[in-house]
């Protein structure tokens, strides 16, 4: 028997179990390595607790904007409120690509085939909305108080500093949206503050008579009576219900960078192309996952368009500054999962073609099938974003794929 040669096949197989068990460790130690390079990426681009972004209000308030919230006497003359546009089974928003108002009935589908009247944008969701730093509004910042110059369509005179007040005001006032075309809107039918303001008494006087109880509950709680209440007390109270009720929640995401939860292999290696080739936070940063900033990402245009013909000019139309043509808000992503169709006219059914648009925007669409006009507008967005997209890298659908199971993990 030779021993010797046992011997050696002992030792060898010793040093190869050894082996395997030091680079078993070696994979274990990078992996957990990885992680925290994750959390700390995440970290480093701004991404906070969801606490850290709750902004406090008072209860009782708030309890009143609910009701509001919920009122259809918010609009003047038409039979719609806010929450027939922001429903939970949507992620708060409605489901469909151009919101369907004044007149609209059902929900989703069903609220399309309703002869409503038609936004020319997609509904936005209310998550975060007016937290801490949260302070640019709509898909082209007709409210924007994040610089030294605040812009709202009040020109200097905006009823409130605060931003997510200012921002109430706006729905009411707008034609199509909670206000059908009657004599009294037509006659106020100008681009001035004055005209809003007459809009917004009307919308008051008309509370006052039909949600008594809660007007004088609002009264009861910023110590004032009845009588005094306007629109500004109406449109704080609904402020500190949207504060309140879509405040941030924690996610996965968030209990994985803070509390040390685990992602599966295939949201970690998502995480990794977010912060890493993918170059996702270089705009979806911060608490909110989004900058705050205008970019132009060319996704296709449905609808007739802010500025009609099937062409919405996004930013362009609050500065008149042709650098900002064609390009919208950052969208946070929190909840992401839950707010299809994507873009600023819901032209995207899924999460997966959303992300394509930003590197291979070609892949969504047939130039043969599109009208002349269409095509020369989709070159010129095609153009503006041209600058991204340099910097983006190209991505296969297994990468996308892993991108949207990382995204999923941001969902309440």
């Amino acid at each position: 028997m030779n021993f010797g040669g046992l011997s050696r096949l002992t030792r060898f197989a010793t040093r190869t179990c050894l082996l395997a068990a030091l680079l078993l460790t070696c994979q274990v130690s990078a992996f957990a390595s990885f992680e925290d390079i994750i959390r700390k990426a995440a970290q480093a681009n701004g991404f906070t607790p969801a606490e850290e972004t709750h902004v406090p209000v008072n209860p009782e308030l708030a309890a009143q904007g609910k009701l509001l919230f919920e009122s259809k006497h918010l609009s003047l003359n038409g039979n719609i409120s806010c929450q027939s546009c922001h429903l939970d089974e949507f992620g708060s928003a409605d489901g469909i690509p151009n919101a369907v108002a004044i007149g609209g009935e059902g929900k989703g589908a069903v609220r399309v085939m309703s002869n409503g009247g038609i936004l020319p944008r997609n509904t936005l969701p209310f998550w975060g909305r007016g937290g801490v730093g949260f302070s640019v509004f709509f898909w082209d910042g007709k409210v924007d108080f994040s610089g030294k110059q605040k812009i709202s369509q009040f020109g200097d005179a905006f009823p409130s500093d605060d931003p997510l007040i200012t921002a109430v005001h706006l729905p009411p006032v707008e034609i199509r949206e909670m206000l059908a075309e009657d004599h009294i809107v037509l006659s106020n039918k100008k681009e001035s503050p004055e005209a809003a303001e007459n809009i917004l008494k009307a919308v008051t006087a008309r509370l006052k008579q039909n949600e008594p109880e809660v007007v004088n509950e609002i009264a009861r709680v910023q110590s004032i009576g009845p009588e005094s209440v306007s629109f500004f007390h109406i449109a704080t109270s609904i402020a500190s219900f949207i504060r309140d009720n879509f405040r941030l929640k924690e996610t996965r995401f968030h209990r994985f960078v803070f509390k040390g939860a685990k992602l599966t292999d295939s949201e970690l290696h998502g995480a990794r192309l977010f912060y890493g080739k993918g170059k996702c936070s270089n705009c979806h940063s911060g608490p909110y996952l989004a900058d705050s900033k205008f970019h132009a990402v060319p996704f296709p245009q449905i609808g007739f368009g802010k500025n009609g013909f099937g062409i919405d000019y996004g930013r362009y139309n609050v500065t008149h500054n042709p650098d900002d043509l064609y390009k919208f808000r950052t969208p946070p992503l929190l909840n992401v999962e839950k707010t299809a169709p994507y873009g600023h006219s819901g032209s995207v059914a899924t999460i997966h073609e959303a992300i394509v648009f930003h590197f291979d925007p070609l892949r969504g669409i047939d130039p043969t099938h599109m009208r002349p006009l269409d095509r020369h507008e989709y070159f010129k967005r095609l153009a503006v974003s041209a600058e991204a997209r340099i910097l983006t890298g190209f991505l296969d659908d297994e990468e996308v794929d892993a991108l949207v199971a990382f995204l999923r993990t941001l969902s309440f």
